[in-house]
């Protein structure tokens, strides 16, 4: 099992919008600060935004991933496919590019969006395929909760609904001194990013402070890991098998 760099994600400045008020801040992560190991994951952006920044704009050969938290006002998505559909809290909207998409996300109401922009690599071979979207609500979202821990599978094997990539996402939090246990299959790698608390990585003993990512993986076994609250703590778990250039 190979380790990247424990990695401080630094906030972002504020961004205007058309009208000049500042409503987007973000903490943002590159996968060229991972050592490779972030791979297929692109970045992320953990982000928060009271109005339309961004306007429509074009992605393409990747996967943009809207996920909501809890605590945000629901976020709108149309596309050139026709999507239109609302984000609701605790929901996800994968858009698969493929061969292009143009998307335009905003708030429904009054408040702050809060919520995490994932974006994903796909093979090479796939990128002239035409776009799709999948909304997964959060009704359809296990949550698996035992003894202090408790695990929302946003994507995943308990997920019911199928996703255009293998990739593995989960919510965790876990109350202090609890542990998560996790397999990461062989071949795959993995990313944690802390929101809040303090989460120890084992058996390599990374302490994972809020605003803080690591990734892992490029084992040529399936790698039990551990994951421990040293506070109560909540934390975000990306994997999948890397994409290969």
């Amino acid at each position: 099992m190979k380790y990247s760099s424990l990695v401080k994600i630094p906030p972002t400045g504020g961004r205007s919008n058309l009208q000049g008020n500042t409503s987007f801040s973000a903490f943002q992560a590159r996968n060229h600060s991972f050592d490779g190991l972030m791979n297929p994951v692109l970045g992320f952006d953990h982000f928060r935004l009271t109005s339309d920044v961004f306007g429509p704009h074009r992605h393409a050969g990747m996967s943009a991933i809207s996920y909501v938290f809890e605590d945000s006002v629901p976020y709108h998505n149309e596309d050139s496919m026709g999507t239109n559909l609302t984000i609701t809290p605790g929901s996800l909207l994968w858009t698969w590019a493929g061969s292009g998409v143009v998307h335009h996300e905003t708030p429904t109401v009054k408040g702050e969006v809060h919520g995490l922009q994932l974006f994903l690599d796909i093979a090479p071979e796939n990128k002239s395929l035409p776009p799709k979207s999948v909304f997964i609500p959060v009704e359809k979202m296990p949550i698996l909760s035992n003894n202090g821990v408790s695990v929302k599978v946003v994507m995943g094997p308990e997920n019911p609904v199928t996703t255009p990539e293998p990739v593995t996402f989960l919510d965790v939090t876990l109350k202090t001194a609890k542990t998560f246990d996790y397999t990461l299959p062989a071949g795959n790698n993995g990313t944690i990013y802390v929101l809040s608390g303090t989460v120890v990585l084992a058996p390599a003993a990374f302490s994972v402070s809020p605003n803080e990512a690591i990734a892992f993986g490029a084992a040529d076994t399936d790698e039990k890991m551990a994951f421990i609250g040293s506070a109560d703590s909540r934390f975000l778990l990306i994997s999948g098998p890397p994409v290969q250039i």
